[in-house]
């Protein structure tokens, strides 16, 4: 029987899920919580969630998830269902995408919806990210006044690098450091083989807003894997989850290309001798593992890169087959580049110390006094979520 002064007892923390990309960040926060407080777990899985999830991946996963951390795992459609689940309790909700942008509606209304009893928290979710820092092609497409209903929002930068955050927002940030850096992947059984991951996230403003971007790199992509396929290589494609440009256009790829549609932390980058990939946090990711990375850039130069200063960038296809052959003779250059980009940034980066603020975050908020909220007689349905055929559905009364 759990000590009933133990940190969380009594207490509730439920994570919203909404984009499948949320998976990946929410993940090492649900096992953390479950080691160090003894709170109830709880996911909240959105009904938009299970319609992005077209391949059926995520839904696999959030199931795995629930089901390892002895969480409870229900169904919203709107925000009365997710007050349903939420009422009569208090503790923490977690969102990984959550502003006053349309595309975050189904966690934002929740959290306005939620019972005072409850402290709400926002996570920064990528290098560049919405409310956070922003690209110019964001601020094009977004704006720039991005609130959050949240109560807390964790960033992964110190406040002075935050230079999207707006001042409403700025006495709500707590710097916690990148949360994906608590998942742990596989290790590799052997070195790397020949060949390298591309990374496409067509589906992003930064490939749309300032010109038509996408075609461009498709172009680079193929011309690319034709060389690689002369000299008997392959080369792997990893499609945005939250985009996966090339699997909903039905794109014809290349016989010498593997697709990677597998969650990051379910396996190890190390696998791969180079990445190369357009503005997106994936090169933050490629990076953290160690392999030689490129920036790729549109060949006119318009598209904002401005966050990656200072690693290898690359447009034209002479360009990716220099990298190519740079990181066959020369990668220590490469690397050192990149960990001297590392080395500048204004974040933590030490997994131990992200983990320590992630566990003060939830310590602190669970032993804070809130009280208990009130079931409410208008409530939505209570949907609880099963598995079947890798779709979550409303499990059978």
């Amino acid at each position: 029987m759990a000590d009933a002064k133990a940190p969380g007892t009594g207490k509730s923390v439920f994570f919203l899920f909404n984009l499948v990309q949320d998976v990946s960040i929410l993940r090492p926060l649900i096992y953390l919580a479950a080691r160090e407080t003894e709170a109830r777990l709880g996911i909240l899985v959105s009904d938009a969630f299970v319609k992005r999830d077209r391949q059926k991946v995520w839904q696999r996963e959030v199931a795995a998830l629930a089901a390892g951390a002895g969480a409870s795992l229900h169904l919203y459609g709107s925000p009365e269902e997710a007050q349903a689940v939420l009422a009569g309790g208090s503790g923490m909700i977690f969102a990984a995408s959550e502003s006053n942008l349309p595309a975050h509606h189904e966690t934002s209304s929740v959290f306005l919806a939620a019972p005072s009893t409850y402290v709400r928290v926002t996570l920064q979710h990528g290098f560049e990210c919405i409310g956070f820092r922003q690209s110019r092609e964001h601020i094009q497409s977004h704006g720039r006044n991005i609130g959050f209903a949240a109560d807390i929002v964790c960033g992964w930068f110190e406040a002075e690098a935050l230079n999207s955050l707006i001042a409403s927002q700025r006495s709500k940030l707590y710097v916690t450091g990148p949360p994906t850096l608590l998942n742990r992947s596989p290790e590799a059984d052997e070195v790397a083989s020949g060949a390298g991951l591309v990374c496409e996230n067509m589906h992003s403003v930064r490939l749309r807003v300032s010109g038509d971007h996408k075609t461009s790199f498709m172009e680079m992509f193929f011309a690319f894997c034709g060389k690689m396929a002369a000299r008997g290589e392959r080369v792997a494609l990893r499609p945005h989850p939250g985009g996966q440009y090339v699997l909903k256009n039905k794109v014809s790829l290349p016989t010498n290309v593997d697709l990677n549609m597998l969650p990051l932390y379910a396996f190890d980058m190390k696998s791969y001798r180079f990445g190369i990939s357009a503005p997106s946090t994936i090169i933050f990711d490629m990076i953290v593992a160690g392999i030689p990375v490129a920036v790729w850039r549109d060949p006119g130069g318009v598209m904002d890169a401005s966050n990656y200063k200072g690693l290898t960038e690359i447009s034209t296809l002479d360009d990716w087959l220099a990298f190519e052959r740079d990181v066959r003779i020369r990668p220590d250059m490469i690397l050192s580049r990149q960990e001297a980009f590392l080395a500048q940034l204004p974040m933590p980066r030490d997994p131990s110390e992200v983990y320590r603020r992630f566990a003060r975050l939830i310590l602190a908020c669970l032993t804070a006094e809130t009280g208990h909220s009130r079931p409410l007689p208008n409530a939505g349905a209570v949907r609880p979520a099963v598995l079947s055929q890798d779709v979550l559905v409303a499990a059978s009364a």
